[in-house]
């Protein structure tokens, strides 16, 4: 039985990021995008004026649902430590739908270099990224569960590149570093500006 047609663009952003996971940023175009939600050029093209377009809408829509889930997971945190920790473990590729993501990031993120729509949406995410690190982090100076002497804006930069610089290793490298590893890597870091709270629970 042959698949409905799609005509909903969440759905043609959807078969790009599949396309991106499958075979890599180069191969999408409109037609494959098209053969991949089972559409014609003109129903992409109906949504989706150029190729661009289309990769801007899938890059955002990428973006948002990673950080729905981020914020969904650490919503629930039980102290700043635990919500620090959550949060950024979201960005490191330790199942099948976060490893999908960064690879459709890293694709996006190079890309970006030459296309400042992309680099825009890229430095909005990066910032509400280092915000939210940054409130937690304040909040637990301020409750004296991160020491004093810690800026906690250059902290949550440093804490958004490190699990950055862990994420495209384990994506990249995987025979060099190992998902525990790298989980242990952003613990001991956290170990310091969380002295208070002792060992993390789990991965």
């Amino acid at each position: 039985m042959p698949r409905p047609p799609v005509t909903r663009p969440d759905d043609l952003t959807d078969a790009l990021v599949r396309v991106v996971v499958r075979e890599g940023l180069d191969r999408v175009s409109i037609r494959t995008v098209a053969a991949e939600a089972g559409v014609s050029i003109g129903t992409v093209q109906y949504h989706f004026a150029t190729k661009d377009d289309l990769l801007l809408a899938a890059y955002r829509r990428v973006i948002n649902q990673v950080t729905e889930r981020a914020l969904a997971a650490a919503a629930g945190a039980r102290s700043q430590a635990e919500f620090v920790r959550t949060l950024l473990l979201q960005l490191l590729p330790l199942d099948g739908v976060r490893e999908a993501e960064l690879r459709v990031g890293i694709a996006f993120s190079a890309r970006s270099v030459h296309a400042p729509p992309l680099a825009e949406l890229y430095a909005e995410a990066y910032g509400a990224l280092v915000d939210a690190l940054t409130r937690a982090l304040r909040d637990a100076v301020t409750r004296g569960e991160t020491p004093e002497d810690e800026d906690p804006e250059r902290a949550a930069r440093q804490l958004a590149a490190l699990a950055d610089g862990l994420a495209w290793h384990l994506a990249c490298a995987p025979g060099a570093l190992s998902a525990a590893d790298a989980v242990a890597a952003l613990d001991a870091r956290l170990a310091e500006l969380f002295p208070r709270d002792g060992p993390p629970a789990g991965p």
